[in-house]
């Protein structure tokens, strides 16, 4: 990797870190164990289809952490999802970057399909972590997530064919 295309994965990698930051900023707060419902999975989504794994891991991961640890809003009150946070969302954000090709002849249907299958990961992951901080009431969990999941499949997709036709590109990486 040459030494300008290194700088723009860095820069790239940053900027899409902070997306995934202020979007996740963009949160309502649920009773316990739900943490919070926000737009930062529509911004990881695009993000990691975008520019793929490397960069999906690493925003997806740090900048939904970084809310965890401090946000706008409620200051540390989800400090106790961070490290949960960093591996389970770099982690999706990986699966969707790898997958969102998975089809060749079929991109569109690929990255729904990464989208769902990274949200399933996400969910269940969530679910146990939050199982072991709270109990059985972490089954409310999976009655909420998934249906809040289709939610960011749609917007998620609507976003990318608003950008892909605006900005002429399919992906940046």
């Amino acid at each position: 990797m040459s030494k300008a295309s290194r700088t723009l994965f860095v820069a790239y990698t940053a900027i899409m870190t902070a997306l995934v930051y202020i979007m996740t900023c963009i949160a309502v707060p649920m009773p316990k164990p739900l943490g919070v419902w926000h737009l930062g999975d529509v911004a990881s989504f695009v993000v990691a289809i975008m520019f793929g794994p490397k960069v999906g891991a690493f925003a997806c991961g740090v900048g939904a952490m970084l809310f965890d640890l401090w946000n706008p809003l409620y200051q540390s009150t989800f400090i106790q999802w961070a490290p949960a946070t960093l591996v389970i969302r770099g982690a999706m954000g990986y699966i969707i970057g790898k997958l969102r090709r998975i089809i060749p002849s079929k991109p569109r249907i690929s990255e729904v399909l990464a989208m769902a299958v990274s949200h399933a990961w996400k969910n269940f992951a969530y679910f146990f972590y939050d199982y072991w901080l709270f109990g059985p009431v972490a089954y409310l969990d999976l009655i909420t997530f998934f249906p809040l999941s289709i939610v960011d499949i749609v917007a998620a997709s609507l976003v990318l064919m608003a950008l892909r036709k605006s900005l002429g590109v399919e992906y940046f990486m």
